[in-house]
């Protein structure tokens, strides 16, 4: 009589780990929304996907030219992909702060880690230009 209650048991133990193994691979799997790049947020969204995708060019260009960065992007370490979340934003007048936190995946779901990343900008002509010390380059110089 308690091998039924036992197995049961085990069913429901199962069914639970197949649940969260596929809501961790749907979850790791979704496409970022695209963000309107005359925006701030949108601004440091496409620069840290051009740069994780190795098109230094287009992440070059989203950077204020007074960091000093120039294509192709030399020592620097890129994750092989990463997923973003806004945290905050501050606009005021020609500047603005936005704040991720970041995930870097190596090799799958479980070997990750994440870092809350600042980023500032300034409104150019064009749009906004990221400024200061921004992950994953932090200088140029």
């Amino acid at each position: 009589m308690s091998a039924r209650p036992n197995a049961v048991l085990a069913a429901i133990t199962g069914l639970v780990v197949v649940l969260a193994v596929v809501a961790g691979v749907l979850t790791t799997r979704r496409e970022p929304p695209t963000l309107d790049a005359s925006t701030p947020e949108g601004t440091v969204q496409l620069f840290v996907l051009a740069f994780i995708e190795g098109e230094d060019e287009a992440a070059v260009a989203f950077l204020d030219p007074d960091l000093g960065c120039t294509a192709p992007l030399r020592d620097v370490y890129r994750p092989t992909r990463v997923s973003l979340a806004l945290v905050s934003t501050k606009t005021s007048g020609q500047s603005a702060q936005i704040v991720l936190d970041v995930t870097e995946y190596e090799g799958g779901p479980l070997n990750s880690w994440s870092h809350r990343e600042t980023y500032d900008l300034v409104r150019a002509d064009s749009g906004w230009l990221i400024t200061g010390n921004p992950w994953p380059i932090y200088s140029c110089k």
